[in-house]
């Protein structure tokens, strides 16, 4: 059966656990005369996804309107995305919400709401369907020129359209012209973090002092700022708290630090598995507050991060994720020596997170990050941090 023009449809949610969502969505869209319709799932996941074939498909089906959703495990948060197309296929709204345990928030359908009704009231005229044969009761109290009304005990008709191949289907009444909104979701991370970081400086002879630290307290932030469902940039800053290093016979103060921001995107990206390449620039530094010639050297690399992260869902509140980075050291401060050195550097890290709510979440996370330095004739250097930390904050 091919729909009314006039009909505004919702062909379903893509993804997994999304019972509770579609019945919270159900007053929304019956309220506003919305049809469901089943579609083939190839169909639906174009359609959600934006693909090249979507607007074919929603001109295809000769309706007014296509609404379809989609149940993401965006890494950190498990979110809901709305895509509403106009009668020509074009997209008419995207709009993304964060679900918590209980559903969707009340505002979140509200936005809803507001979409769908501008929508509908883009509405073209309705053709009219013959009238039926059965009899009715008609209110003889209407005025002349108004028309026929229902009885007070008769349920009042829905408006009937008629399809392009005679079916009768229902129809949404056609009300004032709206212009449609539009739409890309932006979510703002940030918390706070603390932790423990160790270093270890591997040196060939006649080079630099070897020197290796216990591990000792860190404190730092974390940030993040989402937009649409495959773009992230990320940053980070952490620094030791109270570190102190032997020099001399004596404790100098010391510090280990890390500064890094970084944006990824996600190329694979479903309800369970996201992929994204990543791109960033960052340094890592250590520093002894001494004047003594008996010690390690300052370090500092600054270095591009060129990697990415995969991120696995574990059920509706935990996340796995791991990443790994090639860091090409393009700066910083290193020891002298008669040549400047050949320096570049890894990172590997895993994270484990979960969701409280739909705005809190807390992670812990494990991080091994080394850089190598080669000097010509002379030999080189391998300076390796392994770190440790838990972290909690919102999402806005």
């Amino acid at each position: 059966m091919i729909l009314s023009q006039l009909a505004v449809v919702f062909v379903g949610i893509v993804g997994n656990h999304h019972e509770t969502v579609e019945r919270q969505l159900a007053p929304t869209l019956d309220k506003a005369g919305v049809s469901e319709v089943v579609i083939p799932d190839a169909d639906l996941s174009a359609i959600v996804t934006h693909a090249k074939s979507s607007r074919a498909l929603v001109k295809k089906m000769h309706v007014g309107g296509v609404i379809a959703g989609q149940l993401l495990a965006r890494g950190r948060t498990r979110t809901f995305r709305v895509v509403i197309y106009d009668a020509d296929g074009n997209l008419s709204s995207e709009t993304e919400s964060p679900v918590s345990v209980a559903g969707l928030e009340k505002v979140d359908l509200d936005v809803l709401a507001i979409n769908v009704g501008e929508l509908t009231g883009g509405a073209r005229p309705a053709k009219r369907a013959p009238a039926p044969t059965s009899s009715s009761h008609v209110d003889d109290d209407v005025p002349p020129g108004v028309g026929s009304a229902p009885a007070k005990h008769d349920a009042p008709a829905r408006p009937v359209a008629l399809a392009d191949d005679g079916d009768q289907v229902a129809a949404s009444p056609a009300v004032e012209q709206h212009a449609p909104t539009s739409g890309v979701g932006v979510h703002v991370e940030i918390g706070l973090a603390v932790g423990v970081v160790g270093r270890v400086l591997s040196t060939d002879p006649n080079t630099v002092k070897y020197y290796s630290s216990s591990p000792v307290g860190t404190g730092g932030l974390e940030g993040a700022v989402g937009v649409g469902a495959k773009v992230r940039i990320s940053g980070l800053f952490e620094h030791t708290l109270v570190m102190h290093s032997d020099v001399d016979s004596g404790n100098a103060t010391s510090a280990i630090g890390r500064y890094q921001i970084a944006a990824a995107y996600d190329v694979v990206h479903n309800d369970s598995v996201q992929l994204a390449p990543m791109l960033g620039l960052g340094a890592r530094y250590f520093a002894i507050d001494t004047t003594s010639t008996m010690r390690t050297p300052d370090e500092q690399y600054t270095y591009v991060l060129l990697g990415g992260t995969v991120t696995k869902s574990l059920g509706t509140r935990w996340v796995l994720r791991g990443l790994a980075a090639f860091e090409p050291v393009v700066g910083g401060v290193e020891p002298k020596m008669a040549t400047s050195a050949s320096r570049w550097g890894f990172d590997l890290g895993a994270e484990l997170e979960v969701r409280a709510t739909a705005h809190v979440f807390a992670r812990a996370t494990f991080d091994y990050q080394s850089f190598a330095s080669s000097w010509s004739m002379v030999g080189g250097m391998t300076d390796a941090y392994s770190s440790g930390t838990v972290a909690a904050g919102a999402t806005f």
